[in-house]
């Protein structure tokens, strides 16, 4: 069986046209808060322990800068944190999203997201759903709209009440989480 020379030719044009068509990567899992990874000189390349449980069957040793980022450079990038029991937090610790459990080092600052976002200049996620870039006037889905916010858009967070930003400017509460848990800003 012969393959006519145009079918070839439009198969390999359309190699790159659906790379480069690929969805954008999910938004990430908020989880319950954030660890701010603080550089230790003397522990930026010690792997981390990471176990199944808290302090139980070690299941990965990823350095530092190798965990998932939320945000952040190369000094101190934030990662989310799922779950926290005593002092130890979950955190996914690859880019497949496996978690376990890690006894942050001394200088890593854990703070829960309503500690976190007060204060902080975020950006909103792009590509979301319409509903998800709407301000308004209270907390709560029913709330009137007040505005929407743009793609991309900076802005301050004033206060959190659960998955609600009230914001500066513009005015207005928005859901810095979705329903489904997945972040809608980006710290």
């Amino acid at each position: 069986m012969r393959v006519p020379l145009w079918l070839i030719l439009a198969l390999v044009a359309l190699g790159p046209a659906a790379a480069q068509a690929a969805p954008p990567p999910p938004r990430p899992y908020a989880g319950q808060g954030v660890l701010a990874l603080h550089p230790a000189p003397w522990a930026e390349r010690a792997p981390i322990p990471v176990y199944r449980e808290p302090g139980l069957q070690r299941i990965a040793e990823p350095e530092p800068g190798a965990l998932p980022r939320l945000a952040g450079d190369g000094g101190e990038p934030l990662v989310a944190v799922q779950a926290s029991r005593g002092g130890w937090l979950r955190v996914a610790y690859d880019d497949a999203g496996r978690e376990g459990w890690l006894k942050p080092p001394r200088g890593w600052e854990y703070r829960p997201w309503e500690e976190f976002l007060p204060g902080r200049l975020v950006r909103v996620f792009p590509g979301m759903k319409k509903a998800l870039y709407a301000l308004r006037g209270e907390p709560r889905e029913g709330g009137a709209e007040t505005g929407a916010l743009a793609r991309d858009q900076e802005v301050r967070v004033l206060r959190v009440e659960e998955d609600w930003a009230q914001l500066q400017a513009p005015w207005g509460w928005f859901r810095w989480r979705d329903g489904d848990g997945r972040l809608t800003v980006s710290p």
